[in-house]
């Protein structure tokens, strides 16, 4: 079955690639327009029922009405001068909040979403006076906006009732401040939106980077992040419909995992691939490139096949962990995984076939003759002159740098609060 993936796509090449442009681009767009209405972003949720929190969770619902989706923002109010509230600036901060609470918001749409697919938050706020601060100098309002924090069109509803509020009190002659909950979500997306930014460029140029150095080619560098990048989507894709139609929920952080996942074993296996190319290239200059590209990734392809089930059965064991959040992260991962592994039996087997030595321009290392091993070979047959030598060493440096988790305490805490251990 493997080398008859291979061979069609080998054979035919063109078709193979745009059935993934087209399929892939699509699931991936629909896939990420979908994706937050299968994400659950109470942790709460994904424990057992017999747990404290879960069960406190259910009783706050069915006793107190409290919803999981409400997000709540705590809104600060003073004067712009600093004095202390007067009676009527507490009768225009009420009036404020009962228009605020009158008037719906409506949700900004941007380009990135899609009418119909995208989720709509428009609503009318849930807005109420708590309390005056004892020396009167601020009063606490509290604000409720339902939807799933973690999305973008969250983000915008939010900024559209920040903007509203303020103007709402700036025309009473008051100034406002604005925290908890969907607040700090949002302040902190916004914060390390250049860095996530910067990280990525930075993970794609060291990728591109070492590709260049090993290859010396420009397809060599850039074909296989491209092809992954439209692979990871479709996946992230496959599994948000697969959320859908079973109906169980995701925790926010499985798709940024499964694109994680994804880089690195797919850049892996179009690697093996390339090295295989190459080698086959050079010891069969006579041969049709689309030739050897179907014997590479008929016999590549069984290696690849096997290291990729091995890592979706490691994965699907975690659909029987009691936590729920890997319960829905270990299933998500392994289809994920099996997306890619059908990738790396068609999309790049006929990748390798429409390119064929153009891979590897500008380079001239076809034309160049085997001669002595490089360094990798020759540290290979170093170790296999002394295979005890080289075990011992290795078990005791790895014992070494093991030593240092020693004690370590490891939890799944998400507060971040330091303990005092001097007290």
């Amino acid at each position: 079955m493997i080398r008859s993936l291979t061979g069609y796509s080998t054979r035919r090449p063109w078709r193979v690639i745009i059935v993934w442009a087209v399929v892939g681009i699509f699931v991936t767009i629909v896939g990420q327009a979908l994706v937050f209405r299968v994400t659950h972003t109470d942790s709460a949720g994904f424990l057992p029922p017999q747990y404290d929190a879960a069960a406190a969770l259910r009783v706050a619902e069915e006793e107190f009405g409290a919803e999981p989706d409400a997000n709540a923002v705590t809104v600060l109010v003073a004067r712009r001068d600093g004095k202390p509230l007067r009676d009527a600036d507490e009768e225009r901060i009420r009036d404020a909040v009962r228009e605020l609470s009158a008037t719906r918001l409506q949700m900004p749409w941007t380009d990135e979403q899609i009418r119909g697919l995208s989720e709509d938050y428009s609503q009318v706020p849930r807005v109420a006076f708590m309390t005056n601060a004892p020396d009167r100098s601020f009063a606490l309002l509290d604000a409720r906006l339902r939807g799933n924090s973690t999305d973008p069109s969250m983000h915008s509803l939010y900024r559209v009732f920040h903007d509203r509020a303020e103007q709402e009190f700036g025309e009473a002659g008051l100034r406002t401040g604005f925290t908890g909950g969907l607040a700090d979500v949002v302040d902190r997306a916004d914060a390390e939106e250049t860095t996530q930014t910067v990280v990525g460029l930075l993970v794609v140029g060291l990728i591109v980077l070492i590709n260049v150095f090993v290859f010396r080619s420009v397809l060599a560098a850039f074909v296989p992040l491209l092809a992954v990048s439209v692979v990871g989507g479709t996946a992230v894709g496959t599994v948000v419909g697969a959320a859908l139609l079973t109906g169980f929920d995701l925790d926010p952080g499985t798709p940024s995992m499964i694109g994680t996942v994804l880089v690195g074993i797919g850049v892996d296996y179009f690697l093996f691939l390339l090295f295989r190319f190459r080698e086959e290239l050079r010891r069969r200059p006579q041969e049709h490139h689309r030739l050897v590209a179907a014997d590479v990734a008929g016999r590549v392809g069984t290696a690849v096949t096997s290291a990729a089930l091995t890592i979706v059965a490691a994965f699907a064991t975690l659909g029987v962990a009691t936590f729920g959040q890997f319960r829905v992260l270990g299933p998500s991962v392994a289809v994920s995984v099996l997306v890619m592994l059908v990738a790396s039996l068609t999309l790049m087997p006929a990748l390798l076939a429409v390119t064929g030595r153009k891979m590897f321009w500008p380079s001239r290392i076809l034309s160049e003759k085997a001669g002595r091993p490089g360094a990798a070979g020759r540290t290979g047959e170093w170790v296999a002159r002394r295979p005890l030598l080289v075990l011992v060493a290795s078990v005791t440096l790895l014992g070494a740098l093991a030593a240092g988790v020693v004690g370590v305490r490891m939890d799944f805490s998400t507060g971040g609060t330091p303990h005092d251990t001097a007290a």
